[in-house]
């Protein structure tokens, strides 16, 4: 990058549901862009800057709240910088699904970098549909969620449960290592105040859930939520100057599957598996390059904040971060290695994804709130006990 950067603020809102009748403290009526707006607020708080101070922003598009709203079409970044106030700054939106939290803040950190500007934000908020995610769209050429839900049957859960089911059969991974990875991550649930699900959860109770997709049970599938985060970069050297604790930012990076990757992602009506792909390739190959511009291995790792989504996800992300062989995340998990407060490479501190649920677009931002708060030691009772 041509310059360096660092994130000077952080902000999050508490995930679940907005409005939540039975906790109206918490959880008031709140739309899509004021859920934004209180995240970016508090990320402005954090960096001790005004609004007026940002010269770009990143936002990423909203894709589940219009089956709750039914609304059609999507709403965009100019809806937050509406509350805000407009100040006549760039403002763009991006949709890229899951990655979409990781795909701003890369597109933010990228406009310092470059030098277009000293200090630009990042923002998402979502508010997810309730259970299955259904098709934006009747479209059975075009729109490939209508050909795997409708068409086809393949809720998330679904080809999940196949790829866990396929890692078993490789891997050697046991309903109990299944049921661990909820017990394990839960942990520091109960100290995180943005968490939704803010409790424990032992292993016979797992195991006791009901199967949603063989072999995966409920309590080892994340809820969906609603939820924003924000996060606030700068140039370096102005960061060094604006607060105590700046969090360089090493690398950021994002890619795409390789072809013949024989991932269960999205329904194709023909397979192209080829030979000495692995799985999960658009998620390998953006670790290979974040490593690549960091100049790091993985060995170097201090802590990860991973999609845990279900606890294939927790394996499978575990086996690409750290360049694992087959079966490898597993016997970690079993040696408390990776547990998130006391093992040897800490993992979801945060109580992982499964302990918010998934507000899609903003997931990725609000781990990433977590690994600064470990990075300045300002994480309280989840604070990973190693140094970092």
């Amino acid at each position: 990058m041509e310059r360096d950067v660092a994130i000077i603020g952080v902000g999050m809102v508490p995930w679940g549901r907005y409005p939540d009748p039975k906790r109206p403290d918490k959880y008031p009526d709140r739309t899509m862009p004021e859920l934004a707006v209180e995240a970016l607020t508090n990320a402005l708080k954090d960096a001790k800057i005004s609004w007026r101070q940002v010269e770009a922003m990143v936002s990423g598009v909203y894709l589940w709240v219009n089956q709750q709203a039914g609304i059609h079409g999507t709403l965009s970044g100019t809806a937050i910088a509406n509350l805000m106030g407009y100040t006549g700054i760039p403002i763009v939106s991006v949709a890229n699904a899951c990655a979409t939290g990781q795909s701003i803040l890369r597109e933010a950190v990228l406009a310092v970098a470059s030098g277009e500007c000293d200090i630009a934000a990042a923002v998402a908020a979502d508010k997810s549909a309730f259970g299955f995610f259904r098709p934006q769209s009747t479209d059975g050429r075009a729109d490939i969620d209508y050909m795997r839900f409708v068409m086809c049957g393949e809720t998330n859960p679904a080809y999940w449960a196949m790829e866990c089911r396929r890692r078993m059969y490789e891997a050697g991974t046991t309903e109990e290592d299944l049921a661990l990875v909820k017990v394990v991550t839960s942990k520091p649930a109960p100290y995180n105040p943005y968490a939704r699900y803010q409790r424990t959860f032992s292993l016979e109770e797992v195991l006791k859930s009901p199967m949603v997709c063989d072999p995966l049970r409920l309590y080892e599938i994340c809820a969906t939520s609603d939820g924003a985060a924000a996060v606030i970069v700068a140039e370096y050297e102005k960061a060094k100057k604006m607060c105590k604790k700046p969090v360089y930012v090493n690398a950021v990076a994002v890619g795409s599957p390789t072809f013949g990757d024989p991932t269960v992602r999205l329904t194709y009506l023909s397979s192209y598996i080829k030979p000495g792909v692995p799985n999960l390739s658009e998620s390998r190959n953006t670790v290979a390059r974040a490593y690549k511009m960091a100049g790091v291995t993985p060995d170097k790792i201090d802590v990860i904040e991973l999609p845990d989504n279900s606890s294939w996800h927790y394996f499978a992300y575990l086996d690409c971060i750290l360049n694992l062989e087959p079966g490898e995340a597993e016997k970690m998990l079993r040696r408390g290695d990776t547990d998130p407060i006391s093992g040897k490479i800490p993992v979801c501190p945060s109580g992982g994804i499964g302990a918010f649920g998934e507000a899609v677009v903003a997931q990725g931002l609000a781990q990433v709130c977590e690994l600064v708060w470990q990075l300045r030691g300002e994480a309280g009772e989840r604070q990973v006990k190693k140094e970092v």
